[in-house]
């Protein structure tokens, strides 16, 4: 794991192919018709209805009942393929009401199971080394109703029958997910007005625009001619991406920058890094993406051997210190009293891999090797600007990161974007914000952007500083200024 050089992580840990002509097959060949009813939609044939209480979870295994409203279970988005993604939601510690943020949270990999995110996170829940659950006090339930989702099929208990249902695109992700939301609203149209903010980390770098980008496309659809299909509205409001790997070659030419800046290596191994980054931005260029991929993945390998190998998510620690979060959490998912509680058929297998440590193995798992050629595409820049024109956006990265996802890289990418804050943003002035009297991290805001390193933390931001993390999602749903 820790020697991939995209920082995709397991636990994070473009629309490569989505453009402004987006379309979306029909919606009606995968859920039963929707009708409206004072103003929300109701299934006609009480199927989606029959489903919500279906999908109610009652108990929560190494816990017990649940101390909220709570829905999970698996959602159609490929009938020939048999394709079904796994949701777990959660309602909000604070009263319900149309106002309440909706946030829906993806991790990376590709292959990262977002249980990662909600069981060491901002989940309501943290494990243990033994397979219990104990309370979060830092989960984001206290700001708005969670929602998690395993996605593309073939990450966590999301699953398909047939070669041909797993995706080979950022395109094809987010029409996938796009389905999965609207199972997930026709099953719980009560959530239907709540504003909702699309977050995610690592590779998620990538899900994240591409998924808000097509919710967008699809508004201005349903917004032009009506109701489509039956199909709803998602009331997308915020973006936030953590972290993430968004333009990988850019980014990869920030490790040795990143890893010189810290001592870890000396100017003999920065220059031949420097060098072999060249060609792979040649081999991009070219569109060579799996050749890329290879040679900027053991650029990043070399630094850190002679770095002496710190953990590349952190570089404060040696080891993989993901290795035991993954046998936990296989051990408590692959468990049929976790399956029955969580609505899903017994035998199910959990899985959940951090897909750039396969490079391009012909033995990686499918998932892995259909999206060989997405690893090294970039999110396009006009998918940023029409999104960052139009909703709040918050990058934020941990500055022990120390993989191609590092606060430099994001940083970099974020100076050449252009949307209608990018002169305001260029001259803006980077402050401190504080947690408690103590500074949590250096803020740069321009409209409604805002980028956040958040200090001591490494590429898992809400797992090393939970109260930090917490008050910087605090502060982004809403108006409190990240300096003060």
């Amino acid at each position: 794991m820790a020697r991939i050089v995209l920082a995709v992580c397991l636990a994070s840990i473009v629309l490569l192919a989505v453009h402004t002509s987006v379309s979306t097959p029909s919606l009606s060949s995968f859920r039963p018709a929707l009708k409206r009813q004072h103003g929300v939609h109701f299934n006609l044939g009480d199927v989606a209805l029959t489903k919500h209480d279906e999908d109610r979870v009652t108990y929560v295994p190494g816990f017990g009942a649940p101390l909220e409203t709570q829905y999970a279970g698996l959602v159609n988005v490929n009938n020939i393929a048999i394709g079904k993604l796994f949701y777990w939601f959660f309602e909000a510690r604070v009263p319900n009401t149309p106002q309440t943020p909706l946030i829906l949270w993806l991790n990376g990999g590709p292959g990262a199971s977002s249980m990662t995110g909600l069981l060491t996170e901002m989940g309501p829940y943290r494990i243990t080394g033994d397979g219990k659950l104990i309370p979060h006090a830092h989960s984001w339930t206290q700001l708005g109703h969670m929602l998690f989702f395993d996605q593309p099929v073939g990450t966590g208990y999301s699953s398909v029958r047939d070669d041909v249902g797993y995706v080979k695109s950022q395109d094809e992700m987010a029409e996938q997910l796009y389905r999965g939301l609207q199972e997930f609203y026709a099953r719980h149209p009560e959530y239907l007005e709540n504003p909702v903010y699309v977050c995610g980390e690592s590779y998620a770098g990538k899900y994240v625009p591409s998924i808000s980008y097509y919710i967008h496309r699809r508004n201005q659809v349903l917004a032009d001619k009506g109701t489509v299909d039956d199909e709803v509205r998602i009331n997308l409001v915020g973006i936030a991406v953590g972290n993430g790997i968004m333009w990988p070659v850019l980014q990869t030419r920030s490790v040795p920058d990143f890893a010189i800046a810290l001592g870890l290596i000396d100017s003999q191994e920065y220059e031949k890094a420097n060098v072999d980054i060249s060609v792979c931005e040649e081999y991009h260029r070219q569109g060579r993406h799996v050749d890329a991929f290879q040679v900027c993945q053991a650029v990043t390998d070399r630094i850190y051997k002679a770095a002496g190998n710190p953990f590349i998510y952190d570089i404060r620690k040696r080891g993989n210190a993901f290795d035991a979060l993954t046998t936990t959490l296989s051990k408590y998912f692959n468990d049929d009293n976790v399956r029955r509680a969580l609505n899903v058929p017994l035998g199910t297998p959990w899985n959940s891999i951090d897909g750039g440590s396969f490079g391009v193995s012909a033995s990686a798992p499918a998932l892995v090797r259909h999206l060989q050629e997405d690893e090294m595409l970039d999110v396009p820049i006009d998918v940023f600007r029409d999104l960052m024109d139009n909703y709040k956006f918050l990058f934020y990265a941990g500055n022990m990161d120390g993989s191609a996802c590092n606060n430099l890289g994001v940083g970099r990418m974020i100076d050449r974007l252009a949307w209608k804050g990018t002169g305001d943003y260029r001259i803006a002035t980077r402050r401190p914000w504080l947690v408690n009297d103590q500074v949590a991290g250096l803020t740069k805001s321009a409209g409604n952007m805002s980028y956040v390193v958040v200090m001591n933390a490494g590429h898992l931001v809400p797992t090393d500083q939970p109260e930090a993390a917490l008050d910087m999602m605090r502060r982004f749903l809403g108006t409190v200024p990240y300096f003060v």
